[in-house]
């Protein structure tokens, strides 16, 4: 009884550890496949800045230089393929923001998953996840970390996946992971019913010296570092939606008319029946709601200039119209 004792007054961070959801297989995981039926859109653009091989020692190169080069922006776009080679490689602290067709909208459950290419189940690399509606104010979904910081995790390292929650890179590859906007506190920058930007940041991984990266509440996360290779850091496969409106091209298929569109006084909406209308300023704010039956006029000339997000639910659908005011 007294060695049991001793044991768990040694290693206190095993009875805290693995609170979140498990791996791919396993009862209460999250994981989504790669081909799932749940998914509606993916990726279709964006932009990526690399991150050094070693933000610790940006001497090191590689052919010439000192910056992550394995893959490009295409391999993180469309549907994921479940291949280990299929995608974008950060480096420390690289960037991808990836933009997509139609709007994510904060729907049931889950509105997105991102994927990543780690090859086994308790081998993962990390990245942040953030959401923009104008591509100029970003949030960052609040992450925990339970990974011991004991010893620094490094390419060979295992850890499991039960240890961290809202980070990116969670599930090996061929396994999405997902995201709910309704984590993320209410903010008039952010309209979580039109989300056009997906930035994935990768999280350096060191547990000491001047590069830290931490969860939402301070915490160290000791990810696999340094990995000073042209494929170190965060791997992007890809960007799966979930729940999401449809873009501006699809609104002849849905038999909206909304006209004129820019507009410098009012706009009319026609479609057939009964739907409800919110209309949602530039900075996301609610400003005004109306039972639409087949055509309705909304008036823009107490609003300034901007673009202006509509919101159209109709027999449980919803779609996001952008107007423009000039």
């Amino acid at each position: 009884m007294n060695r049991l004792i001793l044991l768990l007054a040694l290693i206190p961070g095993i009875l805290k550890a693995q609170s979140f959801h498990p791996a791919p297989g396993n009862p209460n995981s999250i994981a989504i496949k790669k081909d799932s039926s749940c998914f509606v859109a993916w990726a279709s653009g964006g932009t990526v800045t690399r991150g050094f091989l070693d933000i610790s020692d940006t001497t090191v190169q590689i052919n010439g230089s000192n910056k992550a080069s394995f893959g490009n922006l295409n391999l993180a776009l469309g549907p994921a393929t479940g291949s280990i080679t299929d995608v974008l490689s950060l480096g420390d602290s690289g960037i991808a923001t990836l933009s997509f067709d139609q709007f994510i909208m904060d729907g049931p459950g889950y509105d997105f998953a991102v994927f990543e290419n780690g090859f086994a189940d308790n081998y993962i690399e990390l990245g942040h996840v953030e959401v923009s509606s104008d591509g100029i104010h970003f949030f960052r979904f609040p992450s925990t970390t339970e990974i011991p910081l004991t010893v620094q995790a490094n390419n060979g390292s295992y850890t499991d996946c039960r240890m961290v929650d809202n980070l990116a890179g969670k599930y090996r590859v061929g396994y999405g992971t997902p995201f709910d906007l309704s984590d993320l506190p209410s903010d008039p920058d952010l309209n979580k019913y039109a989300v056009k930007y997906v930035r994935i940041i990768d999280v350096i991984g060191a547990i000491s010296g001047d590069h830290l990266t931490s969860d939402q509440f301070g915490t160290t996360i000791n990810d696999p570092f340094p990995t000073p290779f042209e494929s170190g850091g965060f791997d992007l496969e890809a960007i799966g939606l979930i729940n999401a409106t449809l873009g501006l091209n699809d609104l002849q298929n849905l038999r909206i008319s909304a006209f004129p569109n820019p507009t410098a006084d009012q706009i009319q909406i026609t479609l057939e029946g009964k739907a409800r209308l919110a209309l949602f300023s530039p900075e996301g704010r609610l400003l005004l709601e109306i039972n639409h039956l087949d055509s309705s006029i909304i008036s823009l000339n107490e609003f300034s200039t901007g673009i202006y997000n509509l919101l159209v639910i109709q027999n449980d659908n919803t779609r996001n119209l952008s107007i423009l005011r000039k």
